[in-house]
């Protein structure tokens, strides 16, 4: 099978999470992507684990360093700069997410890596961005979702801010950067150019809160934590069920939605009441109506509701645990391809598949995470065309290392 990235080469010098997790989407759909690493500084998701024969440590490096090569370079030495841009000029693509001051430090910026490679695409993603007065800021993840506005908006309605206890910030601009990757090169396919791809973290999340954005800027009204509220759905909110800590997911919109949810439930009278007469009504008196739902919901098996509720036309859906969702039939179903055979995970371990199913193309998990430099040699000798003695000695001399 042929893959649609197929052909493209990626210097990955990307680190902990949201660059890596660009890599493995792009070696997922078949670009060769060379990890460039060192044990002299390495990366967080190595730390656990560093050889092949401790993969069961590295669950989650499994899922960022996938279906790429490992070549460790010690950027402090002269010679290990020089190897990182001969590898560049083989390569169409380079990322990176370290904040500005890193790469341009060891003479790896963009400027230098493209006298190396003149069309190189360099896609760089770093907490706000290579200019402006928050340049040199660092962080995760989760402390950008901070600065960005985007907890501003996290937590319950009147109570204390809450920070979002998640990584979903990297793979959301994981997979913008995925995109901006493959519409520079589709304009390299154009006209022959490469460019400079600069991607903020703060401008990427903020981007996520357009509505907000807007309501401020015409109204100078701030956001503030809604909890499980939504400004014009009512019903909507996470009601308990019978069992021990079993929820249910409901939201409902418009008057068509209300009328379904209440036949659904036996309340059809709950639309001739004047406190839930139309969304107005119902937004001022959300909480009863809350209180009203819950009594529904706590006479219920979450399962059971849900269908229940889904073949009248309303949004429901139980709250699933992981366990849920491993055991889930419709997981299952799905997860066929979602399982790699490899004699160094046991039978029930499953590796994060890809999420898009493209018909004709739907790209492959072809290994594991390599261990720490395990393609030197590969790469040095059959790329570089270096002589495995001088590759030998770069070891000792920890160039290589």
């Amino acid at each position: 099978m042929t893959l649609p990235l197929e052909g493209y080469r990626v210097a990955d010098l990307g680190q902990v999470w949201a660059g890596p997790v660009l890599g493995h989407y792009l070696a997922d759909m078949g670009a060769e992507v060379i990890r460039i690493e060192s044990s002299a500084g390495s990366d967080k998701m190595r730390e656990i684990a560093k050889e092949p024969s401790e993969i069961r440590k590295m669950l989650d490096a499994n899922f960022v360093f996938r279906n790429r090569l490992s070549v460790t370079l010690n950027f402090t030495k002269a010679r290990a700069v020089e190897m990182t841009k001969e590898i560049v000029s083989h390569c169409d693509i380079v990322i990176e997410n370290f904040s500005p001051r890193v790469l341009a430090k060891f003479g790896l910026d963009y400027p230098a890596l493209r006298k190396a490679r003149p069309d190189i695409v360099m896609l760089s993603m770093s907490a706000a961005g290579q200019s402006g007065p928050f340049r040199d800021l660092m962080g995760y993840g989760p402390s950008i979702n901070s600065v960005s506005g985007y907890d501003s908006h996290v937590g319950y309605f009147g109570d204390n801010r809450l920070m979002v206890n998640a990584w979903d910030a990297d793979p959301t601009m994981a997979t913008m950067g995925a995109f901006a990757v493959l519409s520079a090169l589709h304009h390299r396919e154009s006209t022959g150019a490469g460019q400079y791809i600069d991607l903020s973290f703060f401008e990427g999340l903020t981007s996520l809160l357009g509505e907000s954005v807007m309501d401020y800027s015409m109204n100078r009204r701030v956001a503030v934590p809604l909890g499980n509220r939504h400004p014009m759905m009512v019903p909507h909110g996470v009601y308990p069920c019978k069992g021990k800590d079993k929820w249910l997911a409901i939201a409902v919109s418009g008057q068509n939605e209300w009328r379904a949810f209440c036949k659904a439930v036996g309340e059809q009278e709950w639309t001739e009441d004047e406190r839930f007469a139309d969304v107005y009504a119902r937004l001022q008196h959300r909480e009863e109506l809350d209180t009203c739902v819950a009594q529904w919901t706590r006479r219920q098996e979450r399962y059971e509701a849900m269908h229940h509720l889904q073949s009248h036309g309303v949004a429901a859906s139980i709250v699933a645990s992981l366990e849920d969702v491993y055991l889930d039939p419709h997981d299952q179903f799905r997860r066929q391809d979602l399982v790699i055979e490899d004699g160094r995970l046991e039978r029930n371990d499953v590796i994060y598949g890809i999420p898009w199913h493209l018909s004709k193309t739907p790209g492959a998990i072809r290994s594991l995470a390599h261990g720490l430099g395990q393609d030197n040699k590969g790469i040095l000798c059959g790329m570089l065309g270096m002589a495995e003695g001088e590759v030998e000695r770069l070891m000792q001399e920890q160039v290589v290392y």
